[in-house]
């Protein structure tokens, strides 16, 4: 059971998505990883570097706000089943074709998806 990667999450209108990644790459001297679309919920994702960009309406982006931070993990099942141990609010697992996650609020408040990408 191990955290593989620590991720901020930012959030963003639709429209000012692509301006944000030029801004992060530049500020991190890196490439956009990785870019999903979400669109049965009206989002859309890029990943650089040490951020996890979410871009959608306001009303879209009201449904996840709450989350705070990302945790890359190597295994969801045992970061899950150790969450439930230590009497944390664990969201059901969500599957997608980027990988599984879920959602935990940890004792002091804060809000971290916990999440485990396809091996493919």
């Amino acid at each position: 059971m191990k955290i593989l990667k620590s991720k901020f999450r930012h959030y963003v209108a639709a429209e000012r998505l692509d301006e944000t990644i030029t801004f992060y790459e530049r500020l991190q001297s890196v490439e956009c990883e990785r870019r999903l679309s979400f669109p049965n919920v009206g989002i859309d994702v890029a990943v650089v570097g040490s951020f996890i960009l979410l871009a959608g309406s306001d009303d879209a982006l009201a449904q996840i706000r709450h989350v705070q931070a990302a945790f890359i993990v190597d295994s969801i099942d045992e970061f899950s089943r150790w969450l439930n141990a230590q009497g944390l609010e664990v969201s059901a697992l969500h599957e997608s074709h980027a990988g599984r996650n879920i959602t935990v609020c940890h004792k002091d408040g804060f809000v971290a998806e916990y999440f485990e990408p396809r091996a493919d």
